[in-house]
């Protein structure tokens, strides 16, 4: 089957197998606990509510059900859970249902799927820019698809298990193993960013009627506030043309130009995993700011509240630890101003649930600890990086200047929410947006957020830390906008005030721009991008002979390919077989770095010097390597009498063969 048209049949499959997987179980969910009002809810708000439950809840309890009793369990345990749901989830489907609602949700499965499925024409592969993050997503779950959790580390053979934070994965895992054939890795995820954007509404719904600051605002014109500003990005856009007017070339992600704060489609297409984060935090938040507003809750409410939220923080913890450290901070500050305020009871509740999901999430985060051998500080002092002001001076004076311009730096990375949070502070009296503890909440979490991302900085490889812990405060100006934008309704139309529209529109250019940038990467100057680009008729040569491998060879069978290139990426997207080594960054799971660079340099002079087929072999076995994956653009390919041609290949085809290191020999 056509490539395109098989990724596309993969990504309709994962999507529906997440209605019985993720949001049938977080309606059960939703109606066993009654949390966030769930059970008063229109239907169509108890749907989003739903997925919003099943993203944040789920992967806690299905990493602790798998650990125990493997993928098959947790897909059973999810869909009897779910099965509970069905007649009423079905009703509220029939209910909630119209043209304009799957039109939207059509168009956003269209979006998912054009960043994240290739593009085959027959002759040539046409992969997203989105593998550079794509292949350890893909890789993940087939790694806990076959072996469970802890996973094995899908980029470096190794005896320990990879030290990741694994929850979103054990959903794409469940969505993978379900789904057999249809599915792989790669369509999984897809799968579940799709349901991740609806989680996301819901969580913007809860929200905003926990805060009580809409007043008697229309609920359409606030959907549709919150539907025009969700694809917009920060004015990225205005730093590429000031780059590209320096640099004579196009930078194919605007994001890159800054330090990252992406806008909310970019996000749940590339790190899904960390907005699920972002909303399981705020989802345990939640459920205790809904019980510390009441005058006398039931003990009953109490416990769910407790529950719920010790759960939600246990999966924050285990979908993103940078997210999780913003909303451990956030809920920390908070603790002290409750016992400032001498609510002890509530305080209590905050404290009890913190200690409830320590202990749900202690299995993820000591394999984490244990399985990650790197050394050194994950977290170090940094300023925030400032894209205009690099190389224009040295230290001290850059750190200077960085503090200095931190507020521009994220009105830039914000843009019309950081107009729209400025506005909403002009309109809105401190008194009346914290008069709940939800719209305290939104100050502590953007303040903690913004100041952790400002100051700190994770040292493994990219600066995660930075670039993901401010979703905490792109939810509060999301929010903060909107309500500000329901305040200058007239005539029940939404108004935006000049400069509000002008940004919004500077931040669909930087969206669209790198939506586009995701496929027409290959056009760009950068050397970077053109290496990505690489050679499209051999990635769909290596597609194919990924799928053969994985049906006639065995699956704990090593395969190597070529580590020689700075990134590798088909072997994780296609494969089914564990590799020896990736690349330059198979470090990312915790595997020791003298170790990795040992290997690689074991196995690179393989593919990229002549050798003969004894050395070759010698290299192989010594990193454990059971076949050798070689393309056309190997060294080895182009001589008649080098090994690839003189020994058997168990697979061969015009660009790519598969040989078995045991039939190596001279």
């Amino acid at each position: 089957m056509n490539g395109t048209l098989s990724d596309a049949c993969g990504v309709v499959v994962a999507t529906l197998l997440g209605i019985p997987l993720v949001l049938l179980p977080g309606y059960a969910l939703g109606r066993l606990t009654g949390i966030l009002g769930f059970r008063a809810l229109a239907a169509g708000d108890r749907l989003l509510c739903g997925a919003l439950l099943g993203i944040g809840l789920l992967p806690a309890l299905d990493s602790l059900v798998i650990q125990a009793a493997g993928v098959p369990a947790a897909a059973l345990a999810n869909g009897a859970l779910g099965l509970a749901a069905l007649l009423p989830a079905l009703r509220s489907l029939r209910t909630s249902l119209n043209r304009a609602v799957l039109a939207l949700a059509a168009l956003w499965l269209g979006v998912v799927a054009y960043a994240l499925i290739d593009i085959d024409t027959g002759t040539a592969l046409y992969q997203p820019v989105t593998v550079i993050d794509l292949v350890k997503h893909a890789a993940l779950t087939r790694a806990i698809v076959a072996h469970g959790l802890p996973p094995v580390d899908p980029f470096f053979a190794r005896p320990d298990r990879a030290g990741y934070y694994y929850e979103f994965y054990t959903l794409t895992a469940l969505v993978d193993g379900v789904g057999g054939r249809l599915v792989d890795g790669r369509t999984a995820f897809a799968g579940l960013a799709f349901w991740t954007g609806l989680a996301l509404l819901g969580l913007l719904d809860r929200l905003l009627a926990a805060t009580g600051l809409l007043g008697d605002a229309a609920p359409r014109l606030v959907r549709r506030a919150v539907l025009l500003l969700l694809p917009a990005g920060g004015l990225d856009i205005l730093l590429v043309l000031a780059d590209r007017a320096a640099s004579g070339t196009w930078l194919p992600v605007p994001e890159w130009v800054n330090e990252q704060v992406l806008n909310w489609p970019a996000s749940l297409v590339w790190v899904p995993h960390h907005v699920a984060g972002a909303l399981a935090g705020w989802l345990g938040l939640l459920a205790l700011a809904e019980v510390a507003d009441r005058t006398q809750p039931s003990r009953h409410t109490e416990a769910v509240a407790i529950g719920v939220a010790g759960l939600a923080f246990a999966a924050c913890a285990g979908l993103s630890v940078w997210v999780c450290l913003g909303t451990a901070i956030a809920a920390g500050i908070w603790l002290v101003l409750l016992g400032l305020e001498r609510r002890w009871r509530a305080a209590a509740r905050l404290a009890v649930a913190g200690l409830l999901s320590a202990a749900l999430a202690a299995p993820c985060l000591l394999s984490i600890l244990a399985n990650r051998t790197d050394g050194g500080s994950p977290i170090r002092f940094a300023i925030r990086r400032f894209g205009p002001l690099d190389g224009l001076v040295d230290e001290p004076a850059l750190s200077a200047l960085r503090i200095v311009l931190l507020p521009l730096n994220y009105y830039v990375a914000l843009g019309v929410f950081a107009a729209g949070t400025l506005l909403f502070w002009r309109l809105v009296p401190r008194r009346e947006a914290h008069a709940r503890e939800a719209g305290r909440l939104l100050t502590l979490c953007a303040a903690a957020s913004l100041l952790l991302g400002g100051f700190l900085r994770s040292a493994i490889l990219n600066n995660d830390l930075g670039a993901r812990v401010v979703l905490l405060a792109q939810v509060a100006a999301l929010v903060w906008t909107v309500v500000a934008l329901s305040r200058l309704v007239e005539a029940r139309r939404l108004r935006f005030p000049g400069l509000l529209a002008t940004l919004l529109i500077l931040g669909y250019a930087t969206t669209l721009y790198g939506f586009v940038g995701l496929r027409a990467y290959s056009a760009s100057d950068r050397p970077a991008f053109a290496r990505l680009a690489g050679r499209p008729d051999i990635d769909r040569a290596l597609r194919a002979a990924y799928a053969w491998a994985g049906l006639h060879l065995p699956r704990d069978l090593v395969l190597q390919q070529s580590p020689v290139p700075r990134r590798v990426f088909d072997f994780g997207l296609y494969g089914l077989q564990p590799t020896g080594v990736a690349d330059a960054e198979a470090r990312l799971f915790g595997a020791p770095p003298e170790a990795v660079a040992s290997r690689l340099a074991d196995v690179a002079p393989i593919f990229r010097d002549r050798l003969d087929g004894r050395e070759v072999r010698r290299r192989a076995e010594t990193a454990g390597i059971g076949a050798l994956v070689v393309t056309a653009q190997d060294a080895p390919w182009s001589s008649q009498d080098s090994w690839v041609w003189r020994h058997r290949a168990v697979y061969a085809d015009p660009l790519v063969r598969i040989l078995r290191v045991e039939d190596l020999h001279d």
